[in-house]
């Protein structure tokens, strides 16, 4: 079972995270899925951790830019992206607080939503925001029937209505909890994952 350290506040502390010698995060399936379909264009990664997310959009021809709270985390992101000769950019904010005015043909977010209230609640429309006319949004993150294990307090959890109910005007392409299996760290476990794929309406603009 993955565990994370919470702080006294009750949430997660993301920091501790990525302390010490830790294995890379794999590539996030459904990311590689939905992105592999769409021509490169401009990509927001909320949450993007140690940059594995970004790092494969921007080998692909993306221009991606990786949000995170966590110092080590984007450490990390920018040295891989070094490494790989990606051309990604990172920058070390809290998405609970974090505002742009750019807009991307697509945005993701991987176990990353903060917890439930006025940061999740705050995190959810910038990535709707964020989105261009005709863009992608995808969005991931532990479905709340783990609560009932014990395996994460509620709060931490999503649900398909809380994901959806969030893009009011938005072509849901998917909307479902699948199991998968899910890596960080040292350690892998199946879970039920609540998966949201939505469209803007609008009209995509050609980009140079």
């Amino acid at each position: 079972m993955t565990e994370h350290r919470l702080r006294a506040n009750g949430d997660i502390d993301w920091e501790a995270a990525y302390e010490g010698d830790i294995p890379d995060t794999p590539v996030d399936r459904d990311v590689v899925r939905i992105a592999s379909k769409l021509p490169p264009g401009n990509a927001l990664d909320l949450g993007c951790g140690s940059g594995q997310n970004s790092i494969w959009l921007g080998a692909r021809g993306w221009r991606v830019h990786g949000v995170d709270v966590a110092n080590g985390a984007i450490e990390r992101a920018e040295s891989a992206a070094a490494r790989a000769g990606v051309p990604a950019t990172f920058e070390r904010s809290d998405i609970t607080t974090w505002r742009t005015r750019e807009r991307y043909d697509l945005v993701i977010s991987t176990y990353a939503l903060p917890s439930r209230g006025p940061g999740r609640a705050h995190a959810l429309t910038v990535a709707r925001d964020a989105v261009a006319p005709g863009g992608t949004l995808l969005i991931s993150d532990f479905d709340r029937s783990l609560a009932d294990s014990g395996w994460m307090a509620a709060d931490h959890l999503v649900s398909l209505d809380e994901l959806t109910g969030a893009l009011p005007g938005f072509e849901l392409e998917e909307a479902a909890v699948r199991v998968t299996e899910h890596r960080h760290g040292t350690e892998a476990d199946d879970l039920p994952v609540a998966i949201v794929v939505a469209r803007h309406p609008g009209t995509a603009t050609l980009r140079a």
